[in-house]
């Protein structure tokens, strides 16, 4: 074998070595990457900011709304769960769903165990039950006891 493709098979090993092992949750490179939110409230309940945590890491890229000082409609479009969201209810319900009163426990579970339309599912090894339990606090939080 000769040594361009020696290196060419070894890379490709490599890369899907990588691959396999490398969690995207977690990864540098993740497309999962978390989004800073709004720092406007402080949470003082624990598991409500971790809730928060949860939703920068796997919902604000697509549920979240952009601030228009530090992009802008003009250089970045609207999240697509939130765009998505804001045409289907034309103003009748708020389209970020960190404003949204309306959503039960039991909804946002099975939304994320099963997903809904263009949104996918997430396993319980990419949204753990206990940071779904957060994720559920967090958006029922002006409702007290996880929107139960």
């Amino acid at each position: 074998m000769s040594a361009g493709r020696f290196a060419a098979v070894a890379l490709v090993g490599f890369c899907a070595a990588a691959a396999v092992l490398a969690d995207p949750a977690s990864s540098a490179d993740s497309a999962w990457l978390a989004l800073p939110g709004e720092p406007a409230e402080e949470l003082t309940n624990a598991l409500e900011r971790r809730g928060r945590e949860v939703f920068d890491q796997r919902c604000r890229a697509c549920h979240g709304e952009i601030p228009d000082e530090v992009f802008g409609p003009a250089f970045l479009s609207q999240m697509p769960g939130t765009a998505l969201l804001r045409d289907r209810y034309r103003g009748e319900l708020p389209a970020e769903l960190e404003k949204r009163t309306d959503l039960s426990a039991a909804y946002i579970e099975a939304v994320v165990r099963d997903g809904l339309r263009s949104m996918p599912f997430f396993r319980p090894t990419e949204v753990s039950d206990d940071d779904l339990d957060a994720l559920v606090a967090y958006l029922t939080r002006d409702r007290g006891a996880s929107g139960r």
